[in-house]
C-alpha cells in the first residue's frame, strides 16, 4: 500500500508539473495584420507615399483627359468645316489620345497597385521580427496572423498593439 500511494503521489506530481508546462505552451494570441499596416507609422508613412503617388498618375491621366476633350470637340464641331481627310486625321489622333489615356490609367491602377503590394511586404516583413520578440517576451507558443480563418478569439489575446507599440520604436 505504501509503495502504491507514493507511485500515486509521484504521478500527481509529474501531472501538476506537466500541466503547467503545457498550459504555457499552449498560450495562443493573434495578431490584426491590417490594423499593424494601417495604423503603424510605417504605415502611415506607406500610405502617403501611395497617396502622392495615385496623385501624380491622376494628374498625368487628367491631363491626357483634357487633350482627348479637346480633340472630341474638333471631331464632333459642325460650325468648323473639315475635309473629309482632315476629320479622319482628327479622329485617329483622338482615338489614339484616347488608347493612350486608357493605358495611362491601367499602368497608374497596376504601379499603385504593385507600390502598394511592396510596402505592405516590407512592413510585414519587418513587423515579424517584431512579432516573434514580442511573442517569445510574453510567452506565446502560437500566433494567429488571420483571426479570421478562426470562429472566435478572445479579444484578450490580441496582441496587435504590443506589437504596433514596439513596430514605432524602431
Amino acid at each position: 500500500m505504501k509503495r502504491t500511494g507514493r507511485l500515486t503521489l509521484g504521478c500527481l506530481v509529474v501531472l501538476m508539473v506537466c500541466g503547467n508546462v503545457l498550459s504555457a505552451a499552449d498560450k495562443v494570441g493573434y495578431i490584426n495584420l491590417q490594423r499593424l499596416v494601417n495604423e503603424s507609422e510605417m504605415g502611415q508613412a506607406a500610405k502617403a507615399e501611395i497617396q502622392k503617388l495615385r496623385q501624380e498618375r491622376e494628374r498625368a491621366a487628367a491631363a491626357k483627359l483634357q487633350e482627348i476633350n479637346r480633340l472630341k470637340e474638333l471631331v464632333d464641331a459642325k460650325d468648323i468645316k473639315l475635309s473629309a481627310a482632315e476629320r479622319r486625321e482628327k479622329l485617329e489622333a483622338f482615338q489614339k489620345a484616347y488608347k493612350e489615356y486608357q493605358r495611362i490609367v491601367a499602368d497608374a491602377k497596376e504601379d499603385i497597385a504593385r507600390e502598394d503590394r511592396q510596402l505592405v511586404s516590407i512592413i510585414l516583413d519587418k513587423a515579424d521580427g517584431v512579432l516573434k520578440m514580442v511573442a517569445k517576451k510574453q510567452k506565446y507558443a502560437i500566433i494567429l496572423k488571420d483571426p479570421n480563418a478562426i470562429g472566435y478569439l478572445d479579444p484578450e489575446v490580441d496582441i496587435t498593439d504590443d506589437v504596433l507599440k514596439e513596430l514605432n520604436k524602431k
